[in-house]
């Protein structure tokens, strides 16, 4: 396993959307997590505490983007060890049980583990953003907590091999296609 950094930046005089491109270009340039934290610097200035993880092979690529489009003067690598859990992927069906008919989904879902053991289960959020708006072309509008909540318990107690029936409010609102 490649070596691991924590590296922090402190910067000021910096807009949120300056921050979101950042934000892009350091995933481009191999930063697995990134955080972005309010702070308040020397004389009361507002700024922003850069966190990201990084392989240690890629703190170059990194370094130039702080220091390019934050205008940096530097970054710290903070010692730390990194204790990460076994995370697995796997592709799902649904069924949904919906007022204009029943009909199935595929969903993509992260199981993380630490050894035989469950701690988590999740269902990638671009998968029910895809759900929610095929419920909403039916006119069947759902909210995507109320939406995460129902599709994550359904796949926790259904068998991998089965296709689990999701079940979800009948009183929730349609959407007025006029």
């Amino acid at each position: 396993m490649a070596d691991k950094l924590l590296l922090l930046a402190q910067v000021d005089d910096v807009s949120g959307e300056v921050l979101q491109d950042v934000a892009e270009r350091l995933h481009a340039a191999g930063a697995y997590n990134i955080q972005v934290l309010a702070s308040l610097g020397k004389k009361g200035r507002p700024g922003h505490v850069l966190l990201v993880d990084i392989d240690a092979a890629r703190e170059d690529d990194v370094a130039i983007v702080l220091g390019l489009e934050l205008g940096a003067w530097g970054y710290r690598v903070l010692e730390s060890r990194h204790r990460h859990f076994d995370i697995t992927r796997s592709q799902r069906r649904v069924r949904i049980a919906s007022a204009g008919g029943d009909f199935e989904h595929t969903l993509g879902c992260k199981h993380i583990r630490k050894g035989d053991r469950l701690l988590g289960f999740k269902v990638e959020h671009v998968d029910l953003v895809s759900l929610r708006d095929a419920l909403d072309a039916r006119g069947e509008a759902t909210s995507l907590a109320h939406l995460r909540a129902a599709v994550e318990t359904s796949l926790r107690i259904a068998s991998a091999e089965e296709i689990p029936m999701v079940r979800l409010a009948a009183d929730r609102p349609a959407l007025d296609r006029k």
